[in-house]
């Protein structure tokens, strides 16, 4: 076998066992989150969010409202940290948008060791003047995906 052989050989060797050795990664659980009710007021819109994730990434926002500033900091710890908030008073959204408004990857090996949680908070204001933050912790949120729909309470 020829040199040029040999050195062949052993890449196609490398790439298959790093193929193989990624594929032993444990599964992680992919989940739809919502907030499916959010105590608003008949003429309160959606002007700002912010949402905490510990032992967890996002992994996919489905609908980035036009309008809308919103930044994700998918931290290496798996403690994530995503914002919105409008650009103009007509991008305001009704509560409807926290309907599956993203998709999250739970990691039960994270380096904190601390168990999935959501927390945040979410600003609405009817007159654009004066703004009102409701918080949001576990309970609060509802889950599905990996298996089933679930309330996010029951994790």
């Amino acid at each position: 076998m020829n040199s040029k052989s040999v050195k062949m050989a052993y890449i196609v060797l490398a790439f298959a066992a790093l193929v193989l050795l990624g594929g032993l990664r444990a599964p992680c659980q992919i989940m739809s989150v919502s907030v499916p009710v959010l105590h608003v007021a008949k003429n309160e819109r959606i002007v700002g969010f912010e949402i905490h994730i510990r032992s967890g990434r996002i992994a996919l926002l489905p609908n980035v409202p036009i309008g809308w500033n919103i930044s994700v900091d998918n931290d290496p710890s798996w403690n994530t940290v995503i914002k919105g908030s409008i650009e103009v008073g007509a991008a305001a959204l009704d509560p409807d948008f926290l309907r599956d408004f993203m998709v999250v990857e739970v990691e039960k090996d994270a380096p904190s060791d601390e168990p999935f949680d959501l927390q945040g908070e979410v600003i609405v204001t009817s007159d654009f003047t004066t703004e009102r933050r409701i918080k949001l912790s576990m309970k609060d949120f509802a889950t599905k995906g990996g298996g089933g729909s679930k309330s996010a309470t029951r994790h």
